[in-house]
């Protein structure tokens, strides 16, 4: 009897230490939240595939009992009689359609108001009538509050009169100011130019079998225009024959219309000149016709130059003191 006991005790210690060995190993063999997690969203994303092939249109139409991309209620916007296309689905939701969803919407509007019919409350009501006389007088109802509340007095005071004198002053703060007056210098071009001022060379070819061609170099004279006439060799453009000065008519910004230039025929030179002037803005044009009678031809040539100006100047003053003298009266 004594070894069995031993026997018994030595298994009932083994069968708890082997318990406890079981509890440590399960406790050690749970795996952390963030594994879990991590599981649990691989496991949710894998049947993201699956189910986004789903979500279409086709689909939605047939699972979703009378699904339908096409709903006639959709004439209903903007219409100017609802009321009519009220009644009328109204009619169609009382045939054998009263199993559409929308149908069962329609019918609980006009079946709901006689399940649960609106109590009226009339003027008279006990109700109403017993609120305004409480608010008429509540101390009929609620009694003297003056006797609830030892602190609450009445009392009656009178202010007097009050009369105040107010004096106040008017003055004019000393300052000083400062103004200008300005000169304003502001120039004024004008066409002009003095005795001798270059303005522009014309040539011409005059006579194409001849060795030269002719050069008029024209400037500004007291009376008008100035024009110096040379020749010069068209194989080295040195100069050949100086034919002189000659005053033609003519002045700046103006039109001159066919005008007669330096002319000669003799044994030195055989030419006759002409020339017209159009201006446009500060730019004139000078066309010269140039005829040679010994070889029976006739050139002309032009040249545009920028018309010379004088310049003079305006001056006037500026008050800007004005307002500060007015305000000085």
């Amino acid at each position: 009897m004594r070894a069995t006991r031993c026997l018994a005790g030595r298994s009932l210690g083994f069968a708890a230490a082997l318990l406890a060995m079981l509890t440590i190993a399960c406790a050690q063999a749970q795996p952390p939240l963030s594994d879990v997690f991590a599981q649990g969203k691989t496991f949710g994303r894998s049947g993201n595939t699956a189910a986004h092939g789903t979500i279409t249109e086709g689909n939605a139409q047939s699972i979703v009992p009378h699904y339908t991309s096409n709903r006639l209620q959709t004439h209903y916007f903007g219409s100017a009689d609802l009321k009519s296309e009220a009644a009328s689905q109204t009619r169609a939701c009382s045939g054998p359609t009263a199993t559409d969803p929308s149908c069962i919407g329609v019918q609980f509007s006009q079946t709901n108001p006689a399940r649960r019919p609106n109590i009226p409350v009339a003027p008279t009501d006990p109700l109403l009538t017993r609120g305004r006389t409480i608010s008429a007088d509540p101390q009929a109802i609620a009694g003297n509050l003056a006797g609830t509340y030892s602190g609450c007095t009445t009392q009656t005071t009178s202010t007097p009169d009050r009369f105040e004198t107010a004096i106040c002053h008017r003055y004019r703060k000393l300052e000083t100011a400062t103004c200008d007056r300005v000169l304003v210098v502001t120039p004024v071009q004008t066409p002009g130019c003095s005795a001798g001022e270059f303005l522009t060379r014309i040539t011409i070819d005059a006579c194409p079998t001849c060795i030269d061609s002719y050069a008029f170099e024209f400037r500004c004279s007291t009376s008008g225009y100035t024009v110096h006439v040379t020749t010069f060799d068209k194989a080295t453009n040195e100069l050949r024959l100086d034919l002189g000065s000659h005053d033609v008519p003519g002045r700046l910004n103006a039109q001159i219309a066919q005008t007669p230039g330096p002319s000669q025929t003799d044994a030195t030179a055989c030419y006759r000149s002409s020339f017209t002037q159009n201006c446009s803005g500060v730019n004139c044009t000078i066309d010269l016709s140039l005829e040679n009678p010994c070889a029976g031809t006739t050139q002309s040539s032009a040249s545009t130059f920028v018309m010379p100006t004088t310049v003079h100047f305006d001056d006037r003053w500026t008050n800007g003191c004005a307002a500060l003298e007015a305000r000085a009266q």
